[in-house]
């Protein structure tokens, strides 16, 4: 999501309508599709994606019901600007939609330059939210769409050197790459809560479940972990998704994400589309780069934002070609790192359930994974730094500091 455009929901179980309305709003407005019709899950979604603008199909079918739902919108979200959209400019469900609140009444043939003035007319006369709950906590997300041996292991190591950083920081490891729940089996943690066990609960998600169903390691780090089952991410709508991503960005200051072997589904894309830090995995072989590179440049065809890329070359051996170097260059990524070999290191720290921060924390395998940490942790300090010295200004300064930040 690019958090300097507005944000606009749509209220559709219709991918074609989503998308319709995002091509038309592409360059001036970031659109969330909310597949939930139940009132309160819709406020929650438009709470955390921090949007005054809303756009409500009118089915020709079920008119009446939703005009009932504009009506209930309007009531719980005064300030809220309501659009009502349907196939044909149809008079009753015109009149019945402006009646319950709605600000105007739009068809899918609207020309796209319409659209964008429209959203701009009504984002003018809205109070404008400053603060963006998406953008409270740092999310780092692990990705690769072939499976890595060990992501798990590194995602892990990650969390753990960003927790060791700031004692005071809340890390949270969400583990849903392949294999499933690798990280619980290595480390002993069993928690009350899985993944989807966490998006069946989202209205009791709050730090109190956090401490009570999240298994916490003993480096301090809390872990919510796929179901060793696996998971049907066709299951998970993007509503859900963006609810729970908002929800734990508020209650952790550090989300490590780990995504490695899923494929780009609409799940995967959001979680990448909102990282502040995107990690792309692929070890020295020909054919991980390949797969790597395929997977980057899909990511750009969809359109995915990829707000800051890091890379990472996993059992790296220095003789060998390609280089840490050439294989970076490849992917038009400046800050990489290469995570030594270390076999014997790292299956004894496995075996036995141990970080290697533990086992042998002068290990060159350790040490590349605290500088993976440093990659992601210092520039949030400088950033943090920056933004305090910007609002020493008084209050106007503040209030610019604020909107810089979101």
């Amino acid at each position: 999501m690019n958090n300097s455009l507005p944000s606009v929901v749509i209220v559709t179980q219709d991918r074609d309508q989503f998308t319709w309305l995002q091509s038309a709003l592409e360059s001036n407005a970031d659109v969330v599709m909310s597949q939930q019709r139940d009132l309160n899950d819709v406020l929650q979604l438009i709470n955390m994606a921090t949007a005054s603008i809303i756009f409500v199909p009118v089915r020709r079918d079920a008119w009446i019901e939703d005009v009932q739902f504009i009506e209930g919108l309007v009531a719980a979200s005064p300030t809220l600007a309501c659009v009502a959209v349907s196939e044909v400019l149809d008079q009753d469900r015109l009149l019945g939609a402006m009646r319950a609140g709605a600000k105007d009444f739009v068809t899918f043939a609207t020309r796209p330059s319409e659209l964008a003035g429209l959203v701009r007319r009504l984002g003018e006369r809205v109070p404008e939210v400053i603060e963006n709950p998406m953008r409270q906590g740092t999310m780092v997300v692990m990705a690769s769409e072939r499976p890595v041996l060990q992501s798990a292991f590194h995602a892990l190591h990650l969390a753990a050197s960003l927790q060791t950083q700031n004692p005071d920081a809340r890390v949270l490891l969400v583990d849903v790459g392949q294999p499933f729940a690798e990280a619980q089996l290595l480390f002993g943690l069993e928690g009350q809560f899985s993944f989807m066990d966490t998006l069946r609960n989202l209205r009791r998600l709050d730090q109190t479940l956090v401490d009570t169903a999240f298994p916490r390691h003993k480096s301090g780090v809390r872990v919510l972990s796929a179901p060793r089952e696996g998971m049907d991410m066709d299951e998970v709508t993007t509503s859900e998704m963006f609810l729970l991503v908002g929800t734990l960005r508020s209650l952790f200051t550090h989300v490590v994400v780990n995504i490695c072997g899923l494929p780009t589904v609409d799940m995967t894309e959001l979680l990448i589309g909102n990282a502040n830090h995107i990690i792309f995995v692929v070890d020295q072989s020909i054919t991980s780069c390949r797969a790597g590179l395929d997977f980057q440049s899909n990511l750009k065809q969809l359109g995915v934002p990829i707000a800051d890329a890091l890379l990472l070359v996993d059992h790296y051996l220095p003789k060998i070609s390609p280089d840490a170097k050439a294989i970076a260059r490849s992917f038009a990524i400046e800050r990489h790192v290469e995570l030594p070999a270390a076999a014997e290191v790292r299956l004894r720290a496995m075996n036995i359930g141990q970080l290697v921060f533990e086992l042998a924390p002068q290990d060159p395998l350790a040490k590349r994974y605290r500088d993976l940490a440093d990659m992601i942790y210092v520039p949030a300090i400088a950033k943090a730094r920056a933004k305090q010295a910007g609002s020493s200004g008084g209050f106007l300064g503040k209030l610019k500091s604020s909107l810089k930040g979101n």
